[in-house]
């Protein structure tokens, strides 16, 4: 539970020497720049820069040339000899060759949308065994193809008397009728007006010979053609950045790294012939941070701790062992730490792991979870995938423990002899009530770490007043503790002084919550302790305590989720080997094959929300406020 340590870079030199800076900065990959005009813009004398970036045009080129072809950027070694000279020479060379093919392929990909166009047109009209070229060429009369609504054919019994409204339908579905009609050049006119009163829609039909059947023969050849000659072109774009890929990369990542390097130029602030440049490092890579910043004679560079540099919120930067890195990704979904805040990451990834596991109790089915988890990392890069390797592992464990392999809840049993055990331990279906009681010990005991874990971070803040008198503080933990502590002596009956447990862990504590925040303005030696008005004060937090008492019980009770899930598992297993017990031989084995797949995949997901869910609401809620601002250190990095 660790944020890395911060420390503060100031760099002062000359103008011309901000070039040599940022390029060491760069080598560096550890220097997190901040922008000096929250310092600089009040002070006469002190300008931004915000000069037009000159390679912005260059790699704009490059980025619609390569997205064009279909190829992605990637950053390779940069030769010393390599000039923007060359870079524009290259841009030119590229820019020609590849206009080329675009026209070529743009005509192709033209006349390939005509064919197809055609083709779809053309195969209403099967039904047609007629010559089309004939059709068109008729003298005197005129012939509109195109599609009628199914509720205006059935109107055209209402035009039988005219001898000149005719449609003959070639092919229908539930909403058209595609056809032509015909009509003779002195009274096209008033047959278009009428057709069009129905809602006729003309269609173009190319030009052709044949009949339909024909001509789309003719074209799907024509179609054939085209295409190919598409992939030729294609094939051309493909040789020639097989040939010149590593000179196209090399360029490429020398216009990336002016572009970059430029853009770091707006953080600093130029004071006459001088420039200054601010930006964070952290402690761990000081050492390697002056290796490449020394190289750069005549600048002055001076560190300092963020306790000296209250004008600026250091970067958070998680640092973390490698078993719960991957939980990270949980983590800064609900937001980055604060860098005076703890890193809950650790106390994720065990609590997290656990209740999963206990929730997803399957040995057989976790072990299948783990190796997907692994797939999908290995194969997909999925952060998720990571996660779901120790949560598999945690479900298999619980799944031993409590009897259960692929949903046979007896297939453990040897072992449990073995081990001396006259059956095994829990069942889950027998001991339902005793589960879901773990379950709200489980939700005692994560509440209080929840607690415990914001009295450190608010004592790292330095919020004394949560941490102290809080109800996630010092007198919230005595507060929980005593109504759990009341609530048990009541229940078991056992012989205790409840008046005192009442007076010092119940009165106390709600008096310190209820006066939390005059009591840590105090703590603070802030003088403007009083509210403004005591009457509002006092309404308003009485309102608040009932909430805080309230969340208490809401939050504990919310625990019931993890035992109800082992009793889901348990019962979805149970109707899918039901429903194989009636099924023939064969038949039940893929029930269960199924069930088992079935199960896996919607307990997979909704144990995982349950969990986060618990994780935000239930313990994140009570401790972390996740307001940093990640630390992102200046790096040429492709698009």
């Amino acid at each position: 539970m660790a944020v890395e340590s911060m420390q503060m870079v100031s760099i002062i030199g000359k103008f011309q020497q901000l070039e040599d800076v940022i390029e060491a900065c760069l080598d560096a990959g550890c220097f997190h720049p901040e922008s000096t005009a929250d310092i600089t813009s009040d002070v006469e004398g002190f300008s931004q820069i915000n000069d037009e970036n000159p390679y912005g045009g260059r790699l704009q080129k490059f980025h619609e040339a390569l997205d064009y072809c279909g190829i992605k950027p990637e950053l390779v070694p940069i030769p010393e000899d390599l000039s923007d000279d060359d870079v524009d020479v290259y841009i030119n060379r590229l820019e020609k060759n590849l206009h080329t093919v675009q026209t070529r392929r743009d005509q192709l990909q033209k006349e390939i949308a005509e064919k197809e166009y055609a083709i779809s047109q053309l195969q209403h009209f099967y039904s047609l065994d007629i010559p089309l070229d004939k059709v068109f060429a008729s003298e005197f009369i005129k012939v509109r193809f195109g599609r009628l609504p199914a509720e205006s054919y059935e109107k055209l019994r209402a035009y039988r008397p005219n001898p000149y409204i005719l449609f003959v339908p070639c092919s229908h579905d539930e909403s058209y009728y595609w056809g032509m009609y015909l009509a003779p050049l002195d009274s096209v006119e008033e047959v278009d007006r009428v057709f069009a009163s129905l809602f006729f829609e003309r269609l173009h039909i190319p030009e052709s010979t044949g009949t339909p059947h024909e001509a789309v023969a003719f074209l799907e050849k024509r179609l054939d053609t085209l295409r190919g000659r598409l992939k030729e072109q294609d094939k051309i774009i493909d040789r020639y950045f097989t040939e010149h890929r590593e000179e196209c990369m090399q360029l490429y990542s020398q216009v990336k790294r002016n572009y970059d390097a430029f853009e770091i130029r707006r953080f600093a602030s130029r004071y006459g012939r001088s420039f200054m440049l601010l930006g964070w490092v952290p402690e761990s890579q000081l050492a390697d941070f002056k290796r490449y910043i020394d190289r750069v004679d005549g600048i002055e560079i001076e560190y300092s701790r963020p306790e000296q540099s209250k004008r600026f919120e250091p970067p958070t930067k998680l640092r973390n062992r490698k078993p719960f890195r991957p939980f990270e990704y949980y983590v800064k979904l609900y937001g980055v730490p604060n860098y005076r805040e703890a890193d809950p990451t650790a106390l994720v990834a065990i609590t997290y792991t656990i209740l999963f596991g206990i929730m997803f109790a399957d040995l057989g089915q976790g072990i299948i979870l783990a190796i997907a988890g692994w797939l999908m990392w290995k194969l997909k890069r999925m952060d998720v995938g990571k996660i779901l390797i120790p949560c598999g592992i945690c479900g298999a464990f619980f799944g031993c423990v409590f009897g259960s392999v692929f949903g046979y809840e007896d297939l453990l049993n040897p072992l449990y002899r073995l081990l001396g055990f006259a059956e095994k331990p829990i069942d889950v279906m027998e001991d339902a009530t005793y589960l879901l009681a773990f379950s709200i010990g489980i939700g005692v005991v994560l509440v209080l770490v929840a607690m415990i874990a914001n009295v450190y971070s608010s004592l790292k803040r330095r919020d004394y007043g949560s941490a102290f008198f809080g109800h996630n503080g010092l007198a919230g933990i005595l507060l929980y503790g005593s109504i759990l502590g009341t609530a048990a002596v009541v229940v078991t009956g056992v012989d205790f002084p409840v008046l005192p447990l009442v007076l010092v862990g119940i009165l106390l504590p709600v008096v310190l919550i209820f006066f939390k925040e005059p009591l840590g303005k105090l703590a603070a030696g802030r003088k403007d302790w009083k509210p403004e008005k005591w009457g509002d004060y006092i309404l308003e937090n009485i309102f608040e305590l009932f909430e805080i008492i309230l969340s208490y019980l809401t939050n504990t009770v919310s625990f019931l989720r993890v035992g109800a899930f082992v009793l889901v598992h348990a019962g979805m297993m149970m109707v899918f080997f039901s429903l194989a017990d009636i099924l023939p031989p064969g038949v039940n084995i893929v029930m269960i094959v199924f069930g088992n797949a079935f199960v896996t995949v919607l307990e997979g997901l909704l144990v995982s929300i349950q969990v986060l869910r618990l994780e935000f609401y239930e313990m994140f809620s009570r401790f972390y406020i996740g307001e940093g601002h990640p630390f992102e250190p200046v790096a040429v990095k492709a698009e």
